[in-house]
């Protein structure tokens, strides 16, 4: 009788670990091991590379597509330089290319009332008339055969250092968005239709500049979404 008593006892304890492990939510997959999914992102903290874990938005796009998604972006860069976005691209057979920048560059170009340096600035990142650095950039990742998606920064709330920068990102936002527009095979995703201050304050960190561990999940998982429904 004893033995009837036993088995299900060591069962159990054997259970209920597994079950603990395969359904918490902070376990993150090994990313490294999924298929290649031919996608890179490059850009600034946005991304939120240097996350925990794969709690990047690299990481979430990782996980919501099951495939891998290669994370280039680097935090605190800017466009404009020799170590600039654009020198993160690594040409390859990719399908798919996720860009942001600009913030950075702004901040360090637009925030000292020079309106003539902010305006030559943002111009060498982008023209009204599509001409440019990340135009550049986009069109040698196309070259490359790579659908390109770029995105418009979200909104930041009160309080934010980059607060006084509103009009300077939308600039940015806009010429993004009237190149994607333009362009065969280039998609613009605004963060706002993602994250918005009054609407989902749990999405930002506590800087008031970069998107939370909440945030970051919603921008991969939005950004998969939009590449499941074109592919």
């Amino acid at each position: 009788m004893k033995r009837w008593y036993v088995i299900p006892v060591i069962l159990l304890i054997v259970a209920v670990p597994t079950y603990l492990f395969l359904f918490d939510e902070g376990y993150c997959p090994d990313i490294e091991e999924l298929e290649d999914g031919k996608i890179q992102v490059i850009g600034d903290s946005v991304f939120g590379s240097d996350a925990d874990g794969c709690a990047s938005i690299a990481g979430f796009m990782s996980m919501k597509l099951e495939v891998k998604v290669t994370d280039h972006a680097i935090p605190g860069a800017t466009v404009i330089g020799e170590d600039g976005i654009p020198s993160q691209y690594v040409s390859g057979d990719w399908e798919w290319t996720v860009i942001d920048g600009g913030g950075n560059d702004a901040m360090a170009y637009c925030s000292e009332g020079d309106d003539d340096e902010c305006d030559e600035k943002l111009d060498e990142i982008m023209t009204d008339d599509n001409k440019g650095l990340i135009p550049n950039l986009i069109n040698k990742a196309k070259n490359d055969g790579s659908q390109v998606i770029i995105l418009g920064y979200y909104s930041v709330p009160k309080g934010s250092e980059f607060e006084d920068l509103v009009l300077e990102i939308e600039i940015l936002n806009d010429r993004y968005k009237e190149f994607a527009e333009a362009n065969d095979d280039v998609y613009f995703i605004s963060l706002k239709d993602v994250m918005t201050p009054e609407t989902t304050p749990i999405y930002y960190s506590d800087d008031l500049v970069h998107p939370s561990e909440e945030g970051h999940k919603a921008i991969g998982e939005h950004v998969a979404d939009f590449i499941t429904n074109k592919n």
